[in-house]
């Protein structure tokens, strides 16, 4: 099986790796998605609900840091830890080596639970170097550079030679990054392969760029602030990008107030978020563009797809950044070119292998302004030239940016091996235990886990515990959780509607609850749960609803000295098939299997408090393994 690995999944900006890995699945190819970070924020376009990969977000940092302070007696471990020392002192503490050897011990158990072989990456940075981590577990990787990432987050040659020679292959996203990076390393030329990001041009809408030559002398006080409702004579331009400095925002502002001020109607829709924004908002009233233009913010990927049907053309002012950061090879004047929109961008980096000047679209130098408004004046006057150059980029990007091409290509490159799949013999876990936060005093707890963990057909996943206990999983971070919520609405309110049924549980807890089983409901086509069990009574509202949001099978276990409330919990217990209930105030049709009593008793003896010894607790295994057997 195949795994992508990120610093942070999804990114809104970053399309091109939903749509490489949304190919790959349509190819026939089974997936894992590991994330280093939760990711930034809970939005999420509407197609990676298609996406089938599990993805796999980190653990508490807790967790994370055991085999740091608690090394392994594990020869990969100790192979990982050498190759940290090593980094740190040959690259610096800066690139945190220790760290990656950490996020990598935690993410080759991950991987290797989940059959995993390869593993491929986005960015020479972050996620790479952990990889260099993973090898020595037994993974082999590769990754895909685009420019930023090695000339300016990176700012390290002979950690990217590293990187290069220790994968199987390196992508370059253009021509222009491949002969910077076979600069970089010339040894590795034969193992670097230029792979475009591609698109499906079949899934974008085509807009129709021509309408009626302007009159030279209009006097149009502006259009209105929709691009869609903008009026027929009026240039509807979209620009799509972060607000950061090398999408060359401001540039482009510029260009439009010279439209203006030459009485060419003109309309852009900036879409995008960043911290540029309070400067270009300062900039707009500046300029007095308010009637011109429209920072639109984050849109999804169908809101974009609509704006873009009903434009005129798309532009985009790249230039190098004072750091040296630049676009290379921007996925949105590819989204662009299939809608069928001329473009106006510059001559800088990978722009000029998509956008031909004169064929495709226009180019100015970058950072010219003036340049770029004679562009624009010029696709404001010719109509004819709108409709010629955008049918042309369209068939440039049927021809040479297909999906079906690229994907296909970086495909071939990997080791056949890890495209084979799931190995249709493997055991799937088929129970899903459900845990808080489990603490150390709990003997009896510990013990079941222990047992559970060691089980290949249970997944025990707890919430976020203050220490490590072996073989846990856990719940994402709330920004996952929330994303799930929002992507999921059917989903959503389903959960809302059982809050009645519940009984009277606090809202915070229902509404915190509720969301764990949204995002647990979501996993099981990925996962092959068949059964939900909660060990304690702390999780059995979570078992309840995600059994009421999936009708797969519920059983639970009640502990004597829980703190739930037994009105809640003889409420819900009903739709259980099995449990095990040691509670004797709780009415339960549960027999108490697993006697999991109250500890005995503190006794005061002459002041001092001595704690009897711990009830003995029931071995589990054979309670759970007649559930186990049993089809409920």
């Amino acid at each position: 099986m195949l795994a992508y690995l990120f610093s942070r999944f999804p990114v809104v900006s970053q399309t091109f790796c939903d749509t490489e890995m949304l190919a790959l699945e349509a190819a026939g190819h089974s997936l894992v998605i590991g994330s280093l970070n939760p990711p930034p924020n809970s939005f999420r376009h509407e197609r990676l609900a298609q996406l089938k990969a599990e993805v796999i977000y980190p653990p508490p940092g807790a967790v994370l840091d055991a085999p740091v302070h608690h090394p392994p007696d594990d020869p990969v471990w100790q192979d990982m830890a050498a190759l940290a020392t090593k980094h740190e002192a040959k690259y610096g503490a800066s690139y945190k080596s220790h760290l990656r050897a950490r996020n990598a011990w935690h993410f080759a158990r991950e991987f290797k639970k989940r059959g995993v072989s390869h593993i491929h990456i986005h960015f020479a940075n972050r996620a790479t170097h952990t990889a260099l981590f993973l090898k020595k577990a037994g993974f082999t990787f590769s990754f895909t550079a685009h420019a930023q990432d090695f000339m300016v987050d990176l700012a390290n040659d002979d950690l990217l030679r590293e990187m290069i020679r220790e994968a199987t292959f390196t992508a370059a996203v253009s021509d222009y990054s491949r002969a910077l990076l076979i600069n970089i390393c010339p040894d590795a030329a034969d193992r670097i392969h230029r792979v475009y990001n591609g698109i499906d041009p079949a899934q974008f809408p085509k807009a129709t760029p021509g309408w009626t030559k302007l009159p030279l002398n209009t006097q149009s006080p502006g259009p209105p602030p929709s691009s869609i409702n903008s009026p027929p004579s009026t240039l509807r331009l979209i620009s799509i990008g972060r607000l950061i400095d090398f999408k060359g925002f401001p540039v482009l502002l510029d260009a439009i107030a010279t439209l203006r001020d030459n009485h060419i109607p003109v309309d852009l829709q900036i879409i995008g978020e960043g911290p540029q924004r309070p400067a270009l908002e300062a900039q707009i009233d500046r300029l007095q563009l308010q009637a011109n233009v429209r920072l639109r913010g984050i849109l999804s990927q169908e809101e974009i797809k609509k704006e873009l049907a009903h434009a005129h053309a798309f532009t985009l002012a790249c230039l190098t950044d004072a750091k040296g950061a630049t676009d290379i090879l921007p996925t949105v004047i590819l989204e662009a070119m299939a809608c069928g929109l001329p473009v106006v961008s510059t001559t800088l980096a990978g722009v000029p292998e998509m956008v031909l000047h004169g064929e495709t679209g226009l180019l100015a130098p970058p950072d010219d302004a003036p340049q770029l408004a004679a562009h624009l004046t010029t696709l404001a006057r010719d109509p004819a030239l709108r409709g010629r150059l955008g049918t042309a980029g369209l068939q440039r990007v049927q021809e040479i940016f297909a999906l079906d091409q690229t994907a296909g290509h970086l495909a071939s490159l990997f080791p056949q091996y890890s495209l084979k799949g799931d190995d249709p013999a493997r055991e799937w876990p088929t129970v899903l235990a459900l845990l808080d936060s489990p603490a150390a005093e709990e003997p009896a707890l510990l013990q079941e886990i222990a047992f559970l963990t060691t089980h290949r057909a249970v997944t025990v996943l707890a919430s976020r515990p203050t220490h490590p206990v072996p073989g846990l999983e856990f719940l994402p971070d709330a920004t996952v959780l929330e994303a799930a919520w929002r992507s999921h609405p059917a989903l959503a309110a389903r959960a809302e509607s059982l809050r009645t049924e519940a009984g009277p549980v606090d809202s915070e807890l229902y509404y915190l609850t509720a969301r764990r089983a949204v995002h647990l409901a979501t996993q099981i086509p990925m996962r092959h749960w068949q059964k939900i069990h909660a060990l304690r009574a702390s999780t059995v509202l979570l078992a309840w609803l995600l059994h009421r949001l999936t009708s797969l099978p519920a059983s639970a276990t009640i502990e004597a000295s829980h703190q739930e409330s037994r009105t809640i919990l003889t409420k819900l217990l009903p739709a259980f098939t099995r449990g095990s209930n040691s509670d004797p105030k709780l009415k339960s049709r549960f027999p108490d299997l697993l006697k999991l009593q109250a500890p005995a008793p503190v006794k005061h003896i002459l002041g001092l408090k001595l704690q009897s010894q711990p009830v003995p607790v029931t071995d589990p295994a054979p309670v759970w393994a007649a559930w186990l057997k049993s089809g409920e």
